[in-house]
């Protein structure tokens, strides 16, 4: 089994996040790797954007430091596209893995892999932020900002996000990844309201796009292990991505994985098409000058993003979603990301009303009621 997992080149420590109980959790895991302790970031990060790649750069090094705002954040979703009401937990930030068509290339102000160490910041402000959405079940996670699980072996996250959230009787907590880093959710009781989702492609996007993770049937293979375990399993098909016999990669892409993972123990299937604000181009192709992605038959959409000609968007989806039908997933949830209604009614042949709806729809792992609702 694949099995690279990230270790910096440095660290960084700001000072007043020092002693912290995740700090030197990290330190212990992380072995010897040199280590400095800062007044403050403005000097480091400074002299990191004047790096050929900062990006790349970036990603050698490891800051701890602490959250000074909300932890909590509502997922954007722009106008004009059915949102699903999912909240996100920004914990870390950054993400070790350099996909092509990673939105954080150019999002985020600093570009170090950064943990936001002071957790009990987080459990108060999610003790808050839960209580007075008492009478809503919330979809929740951590993986829009940093991948879920591509530090779990340094900062134990799964251990302790687990842990609060198993007895949650109104939360569904998601963590979101890429990686096989597995370890320590495999060590933790499984709960019903927790998911372990999966980003997947084409083994051939996989490979040259999504540089530094591991093979498609690796991610599969550890859904599978996560799922035996009793876990719930997700998986996100976005971007989805067009080139030359992409249909037949695809299909084979979601045989293996509805035989390798028992469909009922699968919480939903997410799609989206590739989609990219038009700056991000140039940053694509100063990076990833062997890439092809960026050159299909892409237009402006509503939100600004260069994204395919909405026939061949729908083209798409009903190729993948025919696919999990004939393979045996009929039964489980799918959902679009970013997507109007036009979209949705042309595929799935109905459109949530609004993302109260949707949300609704998804919460079926903690309401059985909510898989026949009428749309």
């Amino acid at each position: 089994m694949f099995n690279s997992k990230y270790f910096p080149q440095r660290v960084y420590i700001e000072k007043g996040s020092l002693n912290f109980p995740l700090t030197q959790r990290v330190l212990k895991n992380i072995g010897q790797v040199p280590t400095e302790v800062l007044e403050d970031t403005t000097s480091l990060l400074e002299n990191m954007r004047i790096s050929r790649d900062v990006i790349e750069q970036g990603k050698k090094v490891l800051l701890l430091t602490s959250q000074r705002g909300e932890f909590i954040k509502s997922c954007p979703c722009t106008p004009g596209y059915i949102g699903c009401n999912y909240y996100i937990i920004n914990l870390d930030l950054n993400c070790p893995l350099d996909c092509s068509y990673c939105i954080l290339q150019h999002y985020l102000s600093n570009p170090l892999i950064t943990v936001n160490v002071n957790l009990e910041d987080l459990w108060s402000q999610l003790d808050v932020f839960l209580k007075r959405n008492k009478e809503r079940i919330l979809r929740i996670g951590t993986g829009e900002l940093a991948d879920s699980l591509a530090l779990d072996h340094l900062t134990e996250h799964s251990i302790n996000l687990i842990s609060y959230f198993r007895d949650k009787s109104n939360a569904i907590f998601e963590l979101k990844t890429k990686t096989v880093n597995i370890n320590n959710v495999l060590k933790i009781k499984p709960a019903r309201n927790i998911v372990i989702a999966w980003s997947l492609n084409s083994s051939k996007i996989a490979q040259e796009e999504e540089i530094g993770a591991p093979p498609v049937i690796e991610r599969i293979n550890a859904a599978s292990k996560v799922s035996e375990r009793g876990f719930l399993v997700g998986f996100h098909f976005d971007p989805l991505i067009r080139y030359p016999e992409w249909e037949k990669d695809y299909r084979e892409v979601i045989k293996k994985m509805l035989e390798t993972v028992d469909p009922t123990g699968i919480a939903w299937i997410s799609l989206g098409s590739l989609r990219f604000p038009p700056f991000l181009k140039a940053i694509i192709k100063k990076r990833f000058p062997g890439t092809k992605i960026i050159y299909d038959e892409l237009i402006k959409g509503k939100d600004g993003k260069l994204r395919y000609f909405k026939p061949l968007r729908i083209e798409l989806y009903k190729k993948i979603i025919g696919y999990i039908r004939d393979f045996g997933g009929e039964q489980i949830p799918l959902y679009f990301c970013m997507e109007n209604e036009e979209v949705w009614r042309d595929v799935m042949g109905w459109v949530p009303r609004g993302k109260e709806n949707l949300e609704a729809y998804l919460s079926f792992p903690l309401d059985q009621s909510k898989i026949k609702l009428i749309y």
